[in-house]
């Protein structure tokens, strides 16, 4: 009888030289990874600041992300760090009270939930479309920043009502200071080394104590009033335990505040920026748009009922999450050794699964980077792995604000393309930086002229 073939380690990148390596990765992350991928297979190992597998093939990311936390959890550098500042939310909250936690929110998310807040989303997008129609012809805007502000302002609203609008730049100035990349290391010496009293330590304890001093006000604020606002914080508050009728307390309700304020703002921004710069590089892609728009709302701005009919809008944003996803990396620690694709992964081993090269995969995604919002046509008979596409993650921990974010990101495009044409300034280059989200690295200036009413291919005035 043959003895059962003991499976190979998982291939390792060279670490030398190794700073050429690690200059690479500073300079590209994702493309980093993705070429290891390429010259090694769906299981890499690389050393460098970390110790990272990195694993590419969707079963396999099915298999971590459906697991239990015992199994793979998020005892990881980066959640540690971003729980410094977002406390235990869902995102870095782990095991059983996050189950509870999810189990208590879940209802906030529904659609018929979330469907109110399509008012709120075009009155604030409205807003912004009568202030760039006074712009001097020419002018070049920073869209990023643009997305940026009006997402802010769309997930205070939604969370806070307008009691958010007199401490709306004082948490916005505070997000800066906390959305700093976790690879950095600035920020991987909080964890590393806390007892080194570092510049950004300060600038973060000082940046968290303004922030929550704002937060704990508008929750007691809200509690003390009795006021009724049908916000998400008013939903917060109201949340019981079927079982034990317990709400939360002040801490965990913080806690999702802030993590709401943060993932909420950061990811619909560059989803939203990203796919502008889409559509400027594709204008048949564009074009079919405005099209389907001007067909279906005849020049007035979208509703959550309207998007039913409107299926090449939701296309064109599946396509550039696909393209450019925000979220572009997930990280987990493996409690037991384990195999993939036929190689051994050590217990406790760091692993990192990047939605920007499971959306490359060629076996999933022919001609991948190729922008193609087709593949995404429900009667086109194309199937492909669930775990193959995970602009919000999967499994259990599916981003609760899935439906939220895609809401948001169709309606104001829905009411912003329409209106108005968008052009990369002439000499400037857009390139990605993946820090905490994927973002673009110089920014992303554009040229915004009101387009000629009526007509279906949008020219510009």
């Amino acid at each position: 009888m043959h003895e059962p073939m003991t499976p190979d380690l998982a291939p390792a990148a060279p670490v030398t030289p190794w700073m050429y390596g690690l200059r690479a990765y500073q300079r590209d992350q994702p493309r980093f990874f993705q070429h290891l991928i390429e010259r090694y297979g769906d299981v890499v190992h690389w050393r460098a600041l970390l110790d990272i597998y990195v694993i590419n093939h969707p079963e396999d990311v099915k298999r971590i992300l459906s697991a239990p936390s015992a199994r793979f959890s998020k005892d990881t550098i980066d959640y540690r760090i971003l729980a410094q500042s977002l406390g235990r939310g869902l995102v870095t909250n782990d095991g059983a009270p996050w189950a509870q936690q999810r189990k208590l929110m879940q209802p906030m998310f529904h659609n018929r939930a979330i469907h109110p807040f399509d008012e709120p989303i075009n009155r604030l997008t409205n807003a912004l479309a009568e202030r760039w129609s006074t712009l001097p012809a020419g002018q070049v805007v920073m869209v990023e920043r643009e997305m940026g502000k009006l997402a802010f302002e769309i997930v205070g609203t939604t969370l806070f009502g307008t009691d958010i609008e007199q401490h709306a730049a004082e948490i916005s100035e505070v997000l800066e200071v906390i959305n700093v990349p976790t690879h950095e290391l600035r920020s991987l010496l909080l964890v590393l080394a806390p007892w080194l009293p570092t510049r950004h330590r300060r600038q973060l304890r000082l940046a968290i104590a303004r922030l929550d001093r704002v937060v704990f006000g508008l929750i007691n604020g809200r509690r003390a009033s009795g006021a009724q606002r049908e916000d998400i914080l008013d939903r917060l508050l109201a949340a019981r335990d079927e079982e034990s009728g317990a709400g939360m307390s002040e801490q965990q309700i913080r806690d999702e505040v802030v993590t709401l304020l943060l993932a909420g703002h950061e990811t619909s921004s560059n989803a939203l920026a990203w796919t502008f710069y889409l559509l400027t590089q594709h204008r048949e892609v564009e074009a079919k748009l405005l099209a389907e728009l001007a067909r279906v709302l005849a020049g007035r701005p979208a509703t959550s009922a309207d998007l039913a009919q409107l299926p090449y809008l939701k296309q064109v944003v599946q396509e550039s999450l696909r393209i450019l996803p925000p979220v572009w990396a997930i990280a987990r620690r493996s409690h037991q050794a384990e195999v993939f694709q036929g190689h051994r992964v050590p217990a406790g081993a760091y692993l990192i699964m990047l939605p920007f090269t499971l959306h490359r995969h060629p076996e999933f995604w022919p001609e991948p980077e190729r922008f193609d919002p087709e593949r995404f046509d429900p009667n086109s008979g194309q199937s492909r792995h669930s775990y193959s596409y995970l602009p919000f993650a999967a499994g259990p921990r599916t981003c609760i604000g899935a439906g939220m974010a895609m809401l948001e990101i169709q309606l104001v495009l829905a009411n912003l393309l329409p209106r108005f044409h968008l052009a990369v300034a002439p000499g400037r280059r857009i390139e990605t930086v993946a820090k905490v989200t994927l973002s673009p690295k110089y920014g992303m200036p554009m040229i915004i002229t009101p387009r000629v009413a009526g007509t279906a291919q949008g020219t510009p005035a």
